[in-house]
Order: structure tokens, then sequence, then C-alpha cells
């Protein structure tokens, strides 16, 4: 981990994505060709977004697929309609840690999640046949790409929805 963990509270926040389920092999080119998808959404329909994009894991099982969503945050629900989606990411109580490097993804979260567990928390999750099925697990892009074409120094913030 790079960062110190923490817990944090977050207000609900809308968001306009695609949602596809992937292997780990196939992000380096789904994941841009879904950013693409919903970045042109946006700019067709004259909506700024009011954040950073995201990557939200909804079913996670690492050795096969996951379900994912390139999600970009709009300061209000919108209607849409096709492969964009228009979503809400719950509020509540988030644990949340800043690493650096998309490589040290897998690591950064393991470390989250075993500090989440030493706090006395849990995230919100239950196991299905799918895989581990979360309520809000994602991933935030805090460099730029377009700025910093490094993978390795790419700043990334994870954040976990816990119980209250």
């Amino acid at each position: 981990m790079n960062g110190q963990p923490k817990i944090e509270t977050r207000p609900d926040q809308p968001y306009v994505g695609t949602r596809k389920v992937i292997a780990m092999r196939e992000f380096d080119r789904e994941i841009p060709a879904m950013t693409a998808a919903v970045s042109q959404w946006l700019d067709a329909h004259h909506v700024r977004p009011s954040g950073r994009p995201f990557l939200r894991y909804h079913v996670i099982d690492m050795s096969e697929r996951m379900d994912v969503e390139l999600g970009i945050p709009t300061d209000q629900a919108l209607a849409t309609t096709g492969q964009v989606a228009s979503q809400v990411l719950p509020g509540g109580r988030y644990a949340v840690l800043v690493y650096t490097g998309v490589d040290n993804a897998v690591s950064a979260t393991k470390g989250l999640l075993d500090w989440i567990a030493s706090q006395g928390e849990q995230p919100i999750a239950h196991a299905s046949e799918q895989g581990e099925v979360f309520q809000a697990r994602y991933e935030i892009y805090l460099t730029d790409p377009e700025t910093e074409p490094d993978k390795r120094r790419w700043m990334i913030e994870v954040a976990i929805l816990v119980r209250d």
C-alpha cells in the first residue's frame, strides 16, 4: 500500500457508465473502449463530467471473469438509452486507499481488505457462483492518462463500501 487507509463518509454520486463482463487479460483492450463510449455519449449530450472516471467492480472472480462498469460522475441523474446507463454510487462509509501504479492494484486492494478486517469493519459484499458481489467497490483514476502515459506512475484510489 502507498497511502494510509482510512474510513470516510461519501454522498450518493450520480454517474453514467457502461458495463461488461470481461476477463482480466481483456482490460487493456476493453477499458479504453468503454471509456471512449461513455465520453462520446457525454460529448454528444453536452454533459460535463463532475469528476474523474472510475472503474466499478460489481462481481469479482480474479481467475475467470469480472463484471465491471466504467463510470464518469455527473452532477445529477440523467436520462440515458443504449449501452450507456445512468447509475448512482451509493453514499455511505467507505474504506479508501490511494496507491501508485496500475500493476499494484491487486496487492493494494488486498492490503485495503486486510486493513478493513483489522479495523473490525466489513465490506458490503457476499459470495455468489459468479464470484464476490460488492455493493460498491471502485477505483478512481486520479492521474490523467493524457498527461502521464506511464501506467506505473498513475495514482489510483480504491474505495470499498463498508457496513455501518
